[in-house]
């Protein structure tokens, strides 16, 4: 009878899974680090360059670097796949890039990095400083192809730029007393609270016929932002009565709907001068 042996010899499923993983740890510590320095560094900021330099309204140029999944999601949560992308009217006039950090393994290559960019998307003028983003390429037999970018922030100081603009147009078209301008920026649900406590939609509030004020100047401005709602805090300096200037606190909600910030709620909070 055999003497026993021990530890006891392991079961041959046990023996096969053993071998197996003793395999991969060595495939594994044979596999070359990721590549990075000035040579990978360089090499990015071509792609990157073509990326942006190829956002054009005819796409021609952009069609053929986007890879065929192709995916890019903006700070906003808002996600476009290849096609979707394409469709999106887009397009940048001027942009610098800082920041560069690139990595290369194999045929991939990973970017991070700052943006600051001049462009226009959806009709929407845009100058954003300092957007940091993430960028993957791909080299296939066709060359390099971008197949991911993106949008790791709304960029340094771009909430509050963004928003007085888009807070200097609403008030602008009220004080213009244009029905269509102020129709044009105002979403479907508006509604408005008054000092007084009167409340009106946006059916009410354009049948009121706001009286033109001349001028509206917006000040010591406060936002916040998350997706597709901003909310705008400031003071609303207008030339509305005949004692001269007055002015307004404010409080104004705006969505974005089909990629235009449209004015959703507003309440006014007396005036003083």
């Amino acid at each position: 009878m055999p003497k026993p042996t021990w530890p006891p010899a392991p079961p041959p499923t046990t023996r096969i899974l053993l071998a197996t993983m003793l395999v991969l740890g060595l495939a594994a510590s044979q596999r070359t680090d990721a590549a990075e320095g000035p040579e990978i560094d360089r090499l990015a900021l071509e792609l990157i360059d073509r990326f942006y330099d190829d956002l054009a309204p005819d796409n021609a140029a952009l069609s053929t670097f986007l890879g065929d999944g192709f995916q890019i999601i903006g700070s906003d949560g808002l996600r476009f796949d290849r096609d979707r992308y394409l469709d999106f009217p887009k397009a940048v006039t001027r942009y610098d890039i800082s920041d560069l950090v690139a990595r290369r393994d194999g045929d991939v290559l990973t970017a991070t990095f700052k943006v600051s960019y001049l462009g226009k998307f959806e009709g929407i003028a845009r100058d954003v400083p300092r957007l940091a983003r993430i960028a993957v390429f791909h080299e296939t037999d066709e060359g390099w192809k971008v197949q991911a970018l993106a949008a790791l922030g709304t960029g340094e100081n771009a909430i509050e730029s963004e928003a007085g603009r888009i807070v200097g147009r609403w008030q602008a078209a009220i004080a213009s007393g244009e029905l269509d301008q102020i129709l044009a920026l105002a979403a479907p649900d508006f509604q408005i609270q008054r000092p007084d406590g009167q409340g009106d939609s946006l059916a009410d509030y354009l049948n009121s016929a706001p009286t033109p004020k001349g001028r509206a100047v917006v000040s010591d401005l406060v936002v916040t932002s998350f997706n597709n709602t901003l909310v705008a805090r400031y003071n609303l300096r207008t030339d509305e009565s005949d004692d001269g200037e007055s002015i307004s606190p404010r409080l104004t909600v705006f969505e974005r709907i089909d990629g235009a910030w449209l004015a959703a709620a507003e309440a006014e909070y007396g005036v003083t001068r």
